[in-house]
């Protein structure tokens, strides 16, 4: 991809001081979507902006200010299709990951290595000089059923499987304890689960079973959801209608792909005043690569970095510098 000069220069949006360190970042990360976004065009798969990412295209043309990470999501059909797709096409050097703690779990990260930090010529030339690793996070819609009391049962199955996840993650539970639970997650799921084997993952599996148990086959799903919100507080609920062939809009010095009713998305995202900016959320500190920097100065043979990091723009910088500011 190509970034004029001017754009890797320091900037304040939005009354927000965005250094250049970020703007590099931004744009690696736009290197990743690329390439996912080749693999989805090879296979007619359908992606788009997600969650703050989707903000930011419709509200601000691009990143939000005060962000860091890039969001997409896909119906769950076309997640399966791009993950095998993927395996197969994504660049070697990429990893696929699917996040192991807790509800982030459900979140499939693709990176463009697997180093932390990477000083090498190659990688700075192809990632506009950002010496660290970046991703694309994809989340998944599921379909939801159009009987309401199929999907209660559902929900009702899902709520059960998580509940064991959290006795086992608090581990408070003596063996003959956890033992009953199981039994009974094994009863009414009609599954086995290997008391040798890691139980916590094997009942994160069946949980993502159950939240991919309805299709959009029989074209009679009319709603899709993102399971992590709408399981335990009946949120983030779309109509499928939303996700239509997607729009594409601009994005930095690129475009990007936003769902075909992309006014609604956002609406049952973050409100009806979502055109407002508020600098609130965001699941992570800012900037995500902040606790990366004694790698950095060690990949560089050095005990610490040789410029200084700014709070704001009127610090002196000696190289690059970089915000700390509110989250996303």
């Amino acid at each position: 991809m190509r970034f004029s000069d001017a754009y890797f220069e320091d900037e304040v949006r939005d009354g927000f001081y965005v250094p250049a360190v970020m703007k590099r970042s931004w744009a690696a990360q736009l290197e990743v979507l690329e390439q996912i976004a080749k693999v989805c065009e090879r296979h007619q798969i359908r992606w788009y902006a997600d969650r703050g990412s989707l903000l930011g295209a419709v509200r601000h043309g691009g990143f939000i200010p005060w962000d860091d990470d890039l969001d997409i999501c896909m119906l769950r059909d076309d997640y399966i299709r791009f993950c095998a797709a993927a395996r197969q096409e994504l660049p070697p050097e990429y990893l696929t990951l699917r996040i192991p703690a807790n509800d982030q779990y459900f979140i499939t990260r693709i990176c463009n290595g697997n180093h932390i930090v990477n000083v090498y010529k190659d990688y700075l030339d192809t990632y506009h000089g950002f010496p660290y690793t970046a991703g694309v996070d994809i989340f998944i819609l599921d379909y939801l059923s159009p009987d309401p009391e199929e999907e209660d049962f559902r929900n009702t199955l899902c709520r059960i499987v998580w509940n064991v996840i959290t006795c086992l993650d608090q581990n408070d539970l003596g063996p003959e304890e956890t033992d009953s639970l199981l039994a009974q997650v094994e009863e009414l799921l009609q599954v086995r689960i290997d008391r040798n084997a890691p139980l916590k993952n094997q009942l994160l599996e069946l949980l993502d079973q159950l939240f991919a148990l309805h299709t959009a086959s029989a074209g009679e799903a009319g709603e899709v959801a993102y399971m992590l919100n709408w399981i335990p507080f009946g949120t983030w609920k779309f109509s499928l209608s939303f996700y239509q062939d997607p729009v594409w809009i601009p994005f930095e010095e690129t475009r990007i792909a936003v769902p075909s009713d992309y006014d609604g998305a956002l609406r049952v995202q973050f409100g009806d005043h979502y055109r407002i900016p508020c600098r609130a959320g965001g699941g992570h500190d800012y900037p995500y690569y902040r606790p990366f920097q004694k790698e950095l100065a060690k990949a560089m043979g050095m005990d610490c970095l040789p410029f200084h990091y700014a709070w704001n723009s009127g610090e002196t910088s000696l190289f690059n510098t970089e915000s700390s500011a509110d989250s996303q």
